[in-house]
């Protein structure tokens, strides 16, 4: 078997001990130190050479290692590579008390720094037992992966400390406007109150226009804003129940999810970037005590399970009025981006840091979402992943198996930000998690 040993030269020592044992077990061991040759082909090519042939690669973990620019490089040109998505060949080994990297999380690590020995016996008889872990992974599904994910966050649940922070994905199947939709409905407004003012009649020429500047979304709803005025947030709660929508299976799983439990505690609260009341609404239906908390001072009971609407709160029925705030525009995002003292933004914070939270229905490109991400990250004395995503696949990954390589960027990308990724096909599955994580 050809095995690919990556570590630091202050670390040359476990190199050579782990390298001569594996030799001895007639396996073909590359690494940086004892296989590079002077002569024929550059150094580069050799090292790409020598990932491309390797079966098994070994990650050697240290203080050192980590804050080795070429090594970090190397391990993640690694793992790019690594485009069949297995975690069978790769085999973290920590020699001393650094910490482990978070985008090698999951994978099985082998611990060197108490027993030299008896951490070398242990590679060996991982990879005596190889083929037989390879054709395992052949059958595993992402179901079984997520299995652990759901039993963390059923725990949580139990004990009081579950947080699900939901977006636009949960409400849309229930009849509400996608961002777009929603976007494309209010510049049709936008043109009607220009028509009608005879400033610009032409929905065509308005369109045209904001492709042509190729704007934002955030500056287009901020020119929308400019033209409706008064009438902004109240167009925009029109548009969102214009089809009258009620619920769909992830708000009921989220209600199922929120009733008050016997033997365990209840969902903590709820974080919403959805303007909508749907979910306020299917738990009155089934007469669960519940608080919308839309603005600074709000404040609930002991027995309402808190939803906080971070970006702001529609409510269907009612009237509208200045504490009815939305984030939907540059200048409002703004406020929020740089006020780190904002009641949402500090809400957020604290059930990150205090709760583990469930995100769900959201894109992760918000650059506010994830500058709070981050902060809690950076602030986790553990150092440990401790909030989950539900995370549809990219379409072309199911067809093509060459195709693995953007889920490990995306899981990458969540890791740094202290996120488990769970998988899911399809947005139907979403309920059927929500449903196991409340019954396990």
């Amino acid at each position: 078997m050809k095995i690919y040993i990556s570590g630091c030269k202050e670390d040359r020592e476990y190199i050579e001990k782990i390298s001569q044992a594996l030799k001895n077990e007639a396996h073909e061991v590359f690494d940086l130190f004892s296989s590079i040759s002077i002569f024929g082909k550059s150094i580069h090519k050799q090292v790409l050479d020598a990932i491309k042939e390797s079966d098994v690669f070994i990650f050697l973990i240290s203080k050192n290692s980590i804050c080795t620019e070429y090594t970090s490089k190397e391990w993640f040109l690694i793992l790019l590579g690594n485009t069949s998505n297995r975690k069978s060949n790769i085999i973290p080994v920590l020699i001393d008390q650094a910490k482990i990297p978070k985008y090698l999380y999951g994978y099985n690590c082998i611990y060197l720094h108490k027993s030299l020995e008896r951490g070398i016996r242990k590679i060996l008889s991982f990879l005596s037992n190889y083929s037989h872990i390879q054709e395992a992974e052949k059958i595993k599904v992402t179901r079984e992966d997520n299995s652990k994910f759901i039993s963390e966050l059923s725990q949580a649940l139990k004990n009081g400390k579950l947080t699900l922070v939901s977006g636009a994905g949960t409400s849309i199947a229930a009849g509400m406007p996608s961002w777009n939709n929603l976007l494309t409905r209010l510049t049709k407004h936008m043109a009607e109150r220009l028509s009608k003012e005879q400033k610009n009649p032409s929905l065509e020429n308005l369109n045209h226009f904001i492709e042509e500047s190729k704007l934002s979304p955030l500056i287009r709803v901020k020119y929308i804003k400019y033209i409706l005025d008064n009438d902004f947030t109240k167009k925009i709660r029109n548009e969102l129940y214009i089809s009258n929508p009620k619920t769909c299976d992830i708000i009921e799983a989220i209600v199922d999810l929120a009733r008050p439990r016997r033997e365990s505690k209840s969902l903590d609260s709820i974080i919403t970037f959805n303007f909508d009341s749907l979910v306020e609404e299917n738990l009155e239906k089934n007469n669960i005590k519940y608080k919308a908390i839309y603005m600074e001072g709000m404040r609930s009971s002991p027995l309402e399970l808190p939803i906080y609407h971070v970006h702001g709160y529609l409510p269907r029925k009612g009237r509208i009025t200045k504490n009815n705030k939305i984030v939907l525009s540059e200048d409002t995002y703004h406020n929020l981006f740089i006020d780190p003292f904002s009641w949402s933004n500090l809400i957020l914070l604290n059930k990150l840091s205090q709760n583990t939270c469930l995100f769900l229905g959201l894109s992760m490109t918000d650059p506010n979402l994830r500058r709070l991400l981050d902060i809690a990250n950076r602030r986790n004395p553990s150092n440990s992943l401790n909030h989950f995503i539900i995370k549809d696949k990219p379409q072309r990954i199911n067809k093509k198996e060459e195709d693995r390589l953007p889920l490990f960027l995306i899981e990458r990308d969540f890791n740094e930000l202290g996120l488990n990724t769970i998988w899911i096909e399809d947005f139907k599955e979403i309920p059927d998690i929500l449903t196991r994580i409340g019954n396990e």
